[in-house]
């Protein structure tokens, strides 16, 4: 999935990031996501800019699932 966040990523600071739902989205439609940067392939939360070496919620690395 693609967001249009405007982010960028938080060890390249590229900004050709996948992004996936790691949560339900909430009444004002938010939801909490991660991004995985295609440039150097560091994953990390939207907000909180933690970075992950594996996750399992979006099978990061992949087919990490």
């Amino acid at each position: 999935m693609d967001a249009d966040c405007g982010c960028h990523c938080i060890k390249c600071k590229g900004t050709n990031l996948k992004t996936d739902r790691v949560g339900e989205p909430e009444e004002d439609g938010y939801y909490d996501m991660h991004h995985t940067c295609a440039d150097c392939n560091a994953h990390f939360d939207h907000l909180e800019g933690v970075t992950f070496p594996e996750c399992q919620a979006c099978g990061f690395p992949e087919g990490g699932r």
